[in-house]
């Protein structure tokens, strides 16, 4: 029989960017990650939040060693998205849960997001798939949050 989660690995070496208040219309995104791919930049995770009727927050998570090309690229063409802000966080770690059975148990993500709660450990970006569930955390919780999530899924 399957286990519920597999695997859960984890990077520390992560920066969390948000583009506050961008221009809620077609293409942005499409912009955007398109920019930062032609400098070779890896996109780790992406979240999106409309704001407003005309405004949106996109977030998301690249290798902390690229910020600064990252921070760059977006100030060039930041007229082109009209964010109002764009905020870098160099302190995050990415946590990946694998999981083949996380798509069809119910109640799994409150499970695990109680689990960190305990912790008192804050959850800044949450993404998930069929199979997996990304979080972004501060760097400093990310070892306590692996280890709990290890222990109570028995990994």
């Amino acid at each position: 029989m399957e286990r519920l989660i597999e695997n859960i690995e984890y990077s520390t070496h992560m920066a969390k960017v948000t583009l506050q208040g961008v221009v809620n219309r077609h293409g942005i995104a499409a912009e955007i990650f398109s920019a930062l791919g032609q400098q070779g930049l890896n996109i780790e995770l992406i979240s999106t939040c409309q704001t407003s009727r005309n405004r949106a927050d996109i977030s998301f998570a690249v290798h902390k060693s690229n910020f600064k090309t990252v921070r760059k690229v977006l100030e060039n063409m930041k007229g082109r998205y009209g964010t109002r802000n764009i905020m870098i966080d160099q302190n995050c770690a990415l946590i990946t849960i694998y999981g083949p059975l996380l798509a069809h148990t119910p109640g799994v993500a409150g499970k695990i997001f109680g689990i960190l709660a305990q912790r008192k450990i804050n959850i800044d970006m949450i993404n998930a798939s069929l199979s997996g569930l990304h979080l972004v955390v501060q760097k400093e919780q990310v070892m306590d949050a692996v280890a709990a999530l290890r222990t109570e899924f028995g990994i």
